[in-house]
């Protein structure tokens, strides 16, 4: 039997979607055995091969604690424990803020009740309001290179795990594509996929410049075909494919959010449609092997929730992650044989 690849594409908040759905596939015993993925995808797809402190369906559940409490969120709408200020002096002082006796406890949401998820997230603001920074018309980037990764990614463990993974970021020194397996990837590996511009600075890495790749290639499909031959069945998670994600913002703020989304959006779409005719090519190229067959998860996003998917609050978060679960678990039921397993 072939191999079967899952393949995440960028996300926002929406990437609740992408872990409901994980957790789903994986209690039904769904095993991948190569996971291609960009931008927030590939944060995604690290969580669930090498999960920090927790085993993958604790770590797939806790995904949702990087929300902001709704009472927060409504007065202040933007994720500080997400985006963190960028600069060295930033840096250091989230440093010396770990080493403060009880911060652990108070930063890991997970179990916590809505309270003490209140508590917790107000003692967050604090600090991201209280952290110096040097950020400057001079500046490459807004923010830090996703440090929260540190504290869901266990990367000495990924370079252990079964499955093959591949994440892509754009050299913008070298002007190509570069994919990134587990035997390379770190926290700076990572940060390079995740460096969107603006937002984030460019990374470098050995003298070279890189950018995220789902700038340019939002499923990292280049990095699939191109350095796994033996896939067989591919499954996609289109978490982009609702039109109704574009919404009139109710202020400037989420203008400018949606600014960043709305080019994802659109490549996603074209990304998809053109690796459809790919596969087509490339199963009628070769006719001697069985053709590769591509299998679409998509998301039924109810009409109502679309002014607010694209929030960082935690209820978003929340029934983003079930509506995630409850397809996978039906997807599952439904298409169990086409994903190479018998499922009980």
């Amino acid at each position: 039997m072939g191999k079967m690849a899952l393949v995440l594409g960028g996300g926002a908040p929406n990437f609740t979607l992408m872990t409901g759905a994980l957790l789903a596939f994986d209690e039904a015993g769904v095993k991948f055995d190569v996971i291609s993925a960009a931008g927030g995808g590939g944060g995604v797809a690290l969580t669930y091969l090498a999960p920090k402190g927790m085993d993958r369906q604790d770590a797939l559940k806790n995904s949702i604690n990087y929300g902001v409490s709704d009472p927060i969120y409504r007065m202040v709408p933007m994720n500080y424990k997400v985006f963190m200020k960028g600069s060295r002096i930033a840096d250091l002082y989230r440093k010396l803020l770990s080493c403060l006796p009880g911060y652990s406890r108070v930063m890991n949401q997970y179990g916590m009740t809505k309270r003490q998820k209140l508590i917790s997230d107000l003692i967050q603001m604090w600090a991201a309001i209280t952290t110096p920074s040097t950020v400057n018309f001079f500046s490459q980037g807004l923010c830090a290179n996703a440090p929260f990764i540190k504290e869901m990614v266990d990367f000495d463990k990924l370079k252990q795990a079964e499955e093959e993974v591949y994440l892509n970021a754009y050299c913008i020194t070298d002007h190509k594509m570069a994919i990134f397996g587990k035997d390379e990837l770190d926290y700076r590996h990572f940060g390079a996929t995740l460096s969107y511009p603006f937002v984030y600075p460019p990374t470098e890495i050995d003298g070279k410049l890189y950018i995220e790749g789902a700038a340019t290639d939002a499923f990292n499909f280049e990095g699939l075909l191109e350095h796994d031959q033996g896939v067989q069945t591919v499954v996609v998670f289109d978490a982009f494919g609702v039109e109704g994600y574009i919404q009139s913002p109710p202020n400037l703020w989420q203008a400018w959010g949606q600014s960043l989304i709305l080019p994802l959006i659109s490549l996603t779409r074209h990304d998809l449609f053109i690796f459809e005719h790919m596969l087509d090519d490339w199963n009628k190229n070769h006719p001697k092997r069985q053709d590769v067959e591509l299998i679409k998860v998509q998301f039924d996003i109810p009409t109502e929730w679309l002014p607010t998917a694209l929030d960082w609050s935690s209820s978003n978060l929340e029934r983003m992650f079930a509506l995630g679960y409850e397809t996978g678990r039906k997807f599952v039921e439904a298409k169990g044989p086409h994903l190479g397993r018998t499922l009980a």
